[in-house]
């Protein structure tokens, strides 16, 4: 399996150079985290970054990733697959959110694709593809403006490329807006979603109205102003909602 990382030697000497020249400024008489950072602690970690953190464990355990990559017209895409321990498990796609990696979603890939492993049974196994957004870890940013926007890449990834008739999509913050689009696209049987968050990228249901407000036992009124009821009711105000589902 092709390393889809390796920083060469010369920059994490240079990184822990110049962690090791920080110029510290001068500590506040205050104790502890009272005035930003405690300085004691960003010494520690600082210290921890120069000399203790081993890069090279956590680059070969990147490494070690199922990772592929696939050429959707043009545009690279790279993504990690697990494939699910049951021979009919539905394929699902699992989006990252900003700022953040495919990483964060490797320990869930792992529980979907094989839930006998953590206690639950094959059948209930997904065939796990997690996909790195356009510019974002390993995949490139966009050639344009003009390319295809993500959710449309997913769907290709995951029909055209891997041949997914039927597919789940699920995602966090700005995954969330792109599994939704997945699951509107105008051939929905392809695809069907789940979200995490609410998306800024759903649109409005159709607005409702508000539940009734509790009747007022008096109404103030100015001086000279003509008097009103003792009582009144607030009309209903219809508004638009998200669909969080």
């Amino acid at each position: 399996m092709t390393p889809v990382i390796t920083v060469p030697d010369a920059d994490l000497d240079d990184l822990r150079s110049r962690l090791r020249r920080t110029r510290w400024p001068d500590t506040w008489p205050v104790p502890g985290w009272s005035a930003g950072t405690d300085p004691a602690e960003l010494r520690r970690l600082t210290a921890y970054w120069a000399d203790g953190y081993d890069w090279r464990t956590h680059e070969a355990a990147i490494n070690a990733l199922p990772s592929h990559f696939a050429d959707i017209d043009g545009t690279p895409v790279h993504y990690l697959r697990f494939d699910g321990e049951h021979p009919d498990a539905l394929p699902i796609v699992l989006t990252h959110g900003w700022p953040s990696t495919v990483l964060e979603l490797v320990e869930l890939a792992r529980r979907l694709s094989a839930p006998s492993h953590y206690g639950g049974v094959p059948a209930d196994a997904f065939t796990v593809i997690v996909p790195s957004l356009p510019g974002f870890a390993f995949s490139p940013q966009r050639p344009s403006l003009e390319a295809e926007q993500t959710h449309e890449l997913w769907h290709r990834l995951m029909h055209d490329e891997l041949g997914f008739t039927r597919y789940a999509a699920h995602g966090g913050d700005l995954g969330a807006g792109i599994s939704a689009r997945l699951a509107e696209r105008p051939t929905p049987k392809h695809s069907s979603a789940s979200t995490s968050s609410r998306s800024p990228h759903r649109p409005p249901t159709t607005p409702r109205p508000s539940p009734r407000r509790s009747k007022r036992t008096s109404t103030p009124s100015l001086p000279g102003a003509p008097k009103r009821a003792a009582t009144s009711t607030n009309k209903a105000r219809a508004r638009s909602h998200w669909d969080t589902a």
